[in-house]
């Protein structure tokens, strides 16, 4: 293979969306007492169960070990597992795990034991491409993700065909070229990709906010791409990790910036690129007030890009200066969404504004979804909707519409910040805990909960059961948590507990847990 610009570069035809290949693994099992080690920590032993003659592994312990992290939903008995490069999904009792969205089959099932979700552990190594090293001599089998970091002296790429998945750092994107494509550093050496046209690319923020699709002209320098490829070295989907957070902004100074959530985003001058009302900026161009996006690399959180604009900028723009003023005289003015509340899956957002007739127009949630057209529905009013889709999350981000004509833009912001949550709210912490033995009639009995965002419960929904009596008059409730204190003595033996509601969102939650009382 010829070398490119000083690095080797291998081209890929990429072809349509499906994830992950399976690795090939031994089918290790653990005698009772032997040890697990999941990325270098050491699993309790109560961590760790034989069930069918193979390796289990307690779901919370694991998340630990791998700083990932972890939902429960107990109604559906789904248990969601995220890294920063993947969002695995089980289901108790159910050998079809979803990896980055896209389904596979295990050949043994997540398990519910003792109140715990426990994992099989070839089946977690295969959902995460990580090897298992078994050292039989140790009794000990360690889980070990694939090391992202450059060989020492390595002279060439591997052959393409004898991977599985190629996973690296985007350097640069032309998604403009006649032939589109993305390099990709890939520990220490350069790839390109070839993109055919209108390949969809499966797009994920580490920090929760999810686009079920997007195109190359999404993809930016900094992100993580993963390519998954057949035996033949032909790409079966792409992804794209990246992390992002939007806000207003308090104050700027130098290169730092302080939004309105407590956030402090520190940028550098040789590697961040500036957008402020549609055009090439500087932070110094960045005012408190304005509203902006901020994305940054998944590993190293170097921050990448920062896209402002201001809520007061609505008068026309020429590219490439973000202040020009046209004679055409293209307006924005009047926009309006359904936003005001939280938005979950099915239900369609709704966009408008005032604006030149004859344009033509499009919205954009925040980094996530963009590029949506809106349609003129009389002169001079625009008009376009969204449905939202699974896994499709955005937290207090801009809503930003741009409107052009005879070549010149205009651009504004919704009037609130968007949030849409389209993941069930999770049971964090419960008390007493699940298969508790506690030696008190009045226990203190409460649950917090995580919600996409930290958006929180709406309490007017909340219901909390202590063994089939409805104590949610007598409980105290927030968005974060609901508690009671029996203001009577329970009854030795086991208490089941249940509680119900919806996040903000009006997402369902359903939990139930018991714990025991022994008093004699």
């Amino acid at each position: 293979m010829p070398a490119l610009n000083q690095s080797t570069r291998i081209r890929v035809l990429l072809a349509a969306a499906a994830i992950a290949a399976a690795l090939v693994l031994p089918p290790p099992a653990l005698a009772a007492g032997d040890t697990v080690l999941v990325n270098g920590s050491k699993l309790s032993a109560d961590a760790i169960a034989q069930l069918d003659e193979r390796t289990y592994v307690a779901l919370q312990p694991v998340a630990r070990a791998l700083g990932a992290t972890v939902a429960y939903d107990g109604k559906s008995k789904q248990a969601t597992l995220t890294t920063v490069l993947a969002q695995i999904v089980f289901r108790v009792d159910d050998n079809t795990v979803t990896v980055n969205g896209v389904a596979k089959t295990l050949e043994a099932p997540a398990r519910e034991v003792g109140g715990r979700v426990m994992l099989p552990l070839r089946g977690l190594a295969t959902a995460l491409d990580a090897n298992l090293k078994l050292d039989s001599t140790k009794h000990q089998i360690d889980l070990v993700m694939n090391a992202s970091a450059a060989p020492q002296n390595a002279p060439t790429p591997p052959p393409i065909q004898s991977a599985n998945t190629l996973e690296g750092t985007v350097v640069s994107v032309d998604a403009g070229a006649d032939v589109p494509q993305v390099d990709i550093d890939v520990k220490g050496m350069e790839y390109t990709v070839t993109v055919p046209p209108n390949t969809k690319i499966q797009f994920r923020d580490t920090h929760g906010g999810v686009a079920s699709e997007g195109t190359l002209a999404q993809v930016k320098p900094g992100d993580t791409l993963i390519a998954t490829l057949d035996s033949q070295g032909r790409v079966l989907s792409i992804g794209d990790v990246f992390s992002g957070t939007s806000g207003t902004i308090t104050s700027v100074a130098g290169m730092n910036m302080v939004l309105s959530n407590g956030r402090v985003i520190t940028a550098d001058e040789h590697a961040t690129s500036v957008i402020v009302d549609g055009g090439a900026a500087t932070m110094a161009d960045l005012r408190p007030g304005d509203i902006v996006t901020v994305r940054s690399d998944p590993r190293t959180g170097k921050v990448r890009e920062v896209v402002a604009f201001s809520p007061s900028h609505t008068a026309a723009t020429a590219s490439p200066s973000p202040s020009a003023t046209t004679a055409s005289g293209v307006e924005i003015s009047g926009v309006n969404a359904n936003a005001e509340h939280p938005l979950h899956v099915g239900q369609t957002l709704t966009v408008s504004f005032e604006g030149t007739p004859g344009g033509a127009a499009s919205f954009d949630l925040s980094n996530v979804v963009l590029g949506t057209p809106m349609r003129e529905v009389r002169p001079g009013y625009y008009e376009g909707s969204y449905v939202v889709q699974v896994g499709t999350n955005v937290v207090d981000a801009p809503l930003l519409v741009t409107l052009s004509k005879g070549g010149q833009s205009a651009h504004a912001v919704g009037p609130v910040p968007l949030n849409i949550i389209t993941e069930a709210p999770q049971v964090k912490t419960t008390a007493p805990g699940d298969g508790a033995r506690i030696n008190t009639l009045r226990p203190s009995i409460y649950v917090t909960f995580e919600t996409i965002g930290g958006k929180g419960m709406d309490p007017a929904t909340m219901q909390l059961l202590v063994d089939g009596k409805d104590v949610t008059s007598q409980a105290t409730k927030t968005g974060a948590f609901i508690s009671y204190f029996p203001g009577s003595d329970l009854h030795d033996g086991r208490i089941d507990v249940r509680v119900r509601g919806s996040d903000v969102a009006g997402n369902q939650l359903d939990y139930s847990w018991s714990f025991v009382i022994s008093t004699k």
